[in-house]
């Protein structure tokens, strides 16, 4: 066996400065035809980059004709491409990090002191209410320095101040990212923000195309979106029409609920543990296990489980089971929770029938009344603007205001899940939620679910599965 080094990423300045000496053959592409040509040339892999490197053109016309041509796609993967993206708003960072292949690397309102930079969308300026989203901006601003001054008054950690002075911020405050795609993903990505309804996401989507289109031309060719995916609004609007909400509808109230999970779920996980250990086939393997006692299909389980430690994952076989949560959260906890994106998650638009969350150190800092106040000026904004503004009016709303949010994921998902959210170092709106999410999957699935914890609870939960028999 012989493993080589064939590249890593490189700042881009140096890389501009190589280019300068060596040509057009500094680019990724080069790697994404070379590695094309390996299925099908007996030649070595360090022989198909030299060439690639010395015939750029050619390697170009040859991504060309395999990625677009045959559909190969998957070729266009090996090309990676690192962008630092600034003055953004965080309502827009909520679209652009749902793109999963991906990595984001985000400005965090939990440990720095915010300033009042600020993102104000075209929508604002074409329908003339720029003015007074600016002097609304202006008092939520000074909202959050004041109860910063309380919660610090009052003897709160400055972390925790700043943590928790964010709740009154609009989702308009400009913040910044790091972010690494693929040319594949990156192309998926510039398509569907293109389609976006909010003008923010569009520029974004031109500025990723004009930037990528310079490094990467033979990898990224269709910029525009397709009409299925300009439907989406349109589709989306008569899809509700079909099947409209019943005046007076019951709703619990609840942050979380359980939706669904997998039916009879710990006998198809112990089936998928016995599939995976025999040479059996699947349904013989479901026979099986149905036949067994429930203290032996505990035992199946369990026994996978046994030398799980904090930061192990469960077994690929946990991705067999499934629980799909309806949950309300904040903006400030759904700028968490988006970064699960092995979980399926489905945010619908800020509802100002959920309220708003109000955390607790407001209370012991005299400060509630100055986040009702603020989230109430936010929605009063909303109201008066959402017919001529449409979705471009919830940057106006705050980080307290809230949503509700479709979350699946299998259990193995939750595993991670729990490990980082029911930890003590977690945000507390997103560790309350997890160790709810937790408490549930546990009530479905006692045995499989029997570990979930944020890692300073692992050891507890551990000692106590180890004394059961």
């Amino acid at each position: 066996m012989k493993v080589v080094l064939a590249g890593y990423n490189v700042d881009a300045g140096i890389l501009s400065r190589s280019r300068e000496r060596e040509g057009e053959g500094v680019t990724p592409e080069v790697l994404s035809a070379a590695y094309a040509r390996i299925s099908r040339d007996p030649r070595s892999a360090g022989s198909l980059r030299a060439e690639a490197l010395r015939e750029v053109e050619k390697a170009r016309r040859s991504n060309e004709r395999i990625v677009f041509g045959l559909g190969h796609a998957s070729v266009a993967e090996h090309a990676v491409l690192n962008f630092d993206v600034t003055g953004i708003s965080r309502f827009a960072v909520e679209e652009i990090e749902r793109f999963r292949l991906a990595s984001f690397t985000e400005k965090s309102q939990r440990y720095i002191r915010l300033g009042r930079d600020l993102v104000v969308p075209p929508e604002m300026r074409d329908a003339r209410a720029e003015k007074p989203f600016r002097a609304l901006a202006a008092g939520l601003h000074e909202g959050y320095e004041e109860v910063f001054r309380r919660l610090s008054a009052a003897g709160i950690e400055a972390g925790r101040a700043k943590e928790d002075a964010r709740y009154l911020m609009p989702l308009a405050t400009a913040t910044q990212f790091g972010m690494t795609m693929n040319a594949r993903e990156l192309e998926y990505a510039i398509m569907r923000l293109a389609a976006h309804p909010l003008g923010e996401l569009r520029s974004l989507s031109r500025s990723l195309y004009r930037a990528a289109k310079s490094v990467v031309p033979s990898l990224i060719r269709h910029p525009d979106p397709t009409e299925h995916w300009r439907d989406v609004e349109g589709a989306r609007r008569e899809i509700a029409s079909i099947a409209p909400a019943r005046a007076g509808a019951r709703r619990t109230g609840r942050l979380v609920e359980l939706s669904a999970a997998t039916p009879d779920a710990e006998r198809l996980l112990a089936s998928r543990l016995l599939f995976s250990a025999t040479r059996r086939p699947a349904r013989e393997c479901e026979r099986a296990v149905r036949a067994l006692s429930a203290k032996s299909v505990r035992r199946i389980i369990r026994t996978s489980m046994r030398r799980m430690g904090p930061h192990d994952a469960a077994w690929r076989e946990f991705e067999c089971v499934d629980l799909v949560f309806d949950l309300v959260v904040s903006a400030s906890c759904y700028a968490q929770l988006k970064r699960h994106r092995m979980a399926t998650i489905l945010p619908q638009a800020y509802d100002l029938s959920l309220g708003v969350s109000v955390p607790e150190t407001l209370k012991a800092g005299a400060a509630v009344s100055i986040l009702r106040s603020a989230t109430a000026d936010a929605a009063r904004f909303f109201r008066a603007h959402e017919r001529t503004l449409g979705a471009a009016a919830q940057y106006a709303l705050t980080n307290a205001h809230r949503r509700r949010v479709l979350f699946a994921c299998s259990l193995r998902d939750l595993y991670h899940f729990s490990r980082l959210r029911s930890d003590m170092s977690a945000q507390w709106e997103i560790r309350e939620l997890s160790n709810e999410m937790c408490r549930i999957a546990e009530r479905e699935m006692p045995a499989a679910a029997s570990l979930l914890a944020g890692k300073d609870g692992f050891a507890g939960r551990k000692k106590a599965f180890e004394a059961e028999k």
